[in-house]
């Protein structure tokens, strides 16, 4: 018969069932929407047209109203409204639809019905998306970069506690102990993140940003482009100013991404927030 474990002996094991997951490429992955999934692959294909797409975003309406709401934002607002789903998508282009399509698609992906890691769910991605605006201005500053990838990036840059907080939602010693699932994540989230972006076959930029962004002594060297672990990683450390996170308080001039991305002893702070307007309205798409 099988004894009684006391806290930690659960947490051990826990732990080690999570590494043995990873081993194994038996993680949970989080399901995509259909509607995403079908807009890849029509977008993938290489005799796909602007109105295949638009008849897959049609499929579902509040998808559609928030793609459309994209396109009119200051972002990319031109001299008239897009009133349309195929106005919408030519004005972004196949390419930036796809990764504003994936961005919208996540709010499922973040969504649970259990109880008991509700809250948690819910603040992971209000997170995530303080991230996205952010990672999306800082972005903008940079011609390789594309806006789109770098909101996609913040978005998805801590997808791997998913699969953690689905794990432990039945073990009460676990969810139940902010202490325990805070160190269990801070020591698995990025190598759960990784296996998730590769399941999904997402870009291996964007892979690199789930097992990277909270690496805060990777320094790719001043010769290396900004890409967008820098982008992210940086917004993340933003996204903590004015709280009692480790991030706030962090030594900026020992960060990499920052000094990158300008921070300096004189001005240690990054010029993502010049525009209100445009934050204000990324925000306003994930609602």
């Amino acid at each position: 018969m099988k004894r009684n474990l006391d806290s930690k002996e659960i947490v051990d094991e826990f732990v080690a069932d999570l590494r043995a997951d990873l081993q194994g490429n038996g993680i949970q992955i989080p399901t995509l929407p259909d509607v995403s999934i079908q807009a890849l692959f029509t977008i993938n294909r290489d005799d796909s047209s602007i109105d295949d797409v638009t008849s897959v975003v049609a499929r579902d309406t509040a998808m559609a109203a928030r793609l459309i709401r994209y396109a009119n934002s200051p972002l990319y607002r031109g001299l008239t409204r897009c009133a349309t789903i195929k106005s919408s998508i030519t004005r972004l282009g196949l390419e930036k639809t796809k990764n504003v399509l994936l961005s919208l698609a996540m709010r499922d992906v973040f969504s649970t019905g259990h109880r008991g890691i509700r809250q948690r769910m819910e603040t992971l991605w209000e997170h995530s998306v303080e991230v996205a605006v952010v990672s999306t201005l800082l972005a903008r500053r940079y011609r390789h970069l594309d806006q789109e990838e770098a909101m996609l990036a913040g978005l998805i840059h801590d997808v791997g506690v998913i699969p953690i907080l689905n794990k432990a939602k039945n073990v009460d010693v676990i969810v139940e102990n902010e202490k325990h699932l805070n160190l269990i994540i801070a020591s698995l989230h990025m190598a759960v993140g990784k296996a998730v972006l590769k399941a999904w076959n997402f870009e291996q930029e964007l892979i690199d940003v789930a097992a990277e962004h909270d690496n805060l002594g990777r320094d790719p060297g001043d010769d290396k482009p900004i890409d967008y672990v820098d982008i992210v990683q940086a917004a993340n450390i933003e996204s903590y100013q004015s709280t009692r996170h480790r991030l706030a308080s962090v030594d900026r001039m020992k960060v990499a991404s920052l000094r990158r991305l300008g921070a300096t002893p004189e001005d240690p702070t990054l010029p993502w927030d010049e525009d209100p307007t445009a934050m204000q309205q990324i925000s306003r798409i994930f609602v």
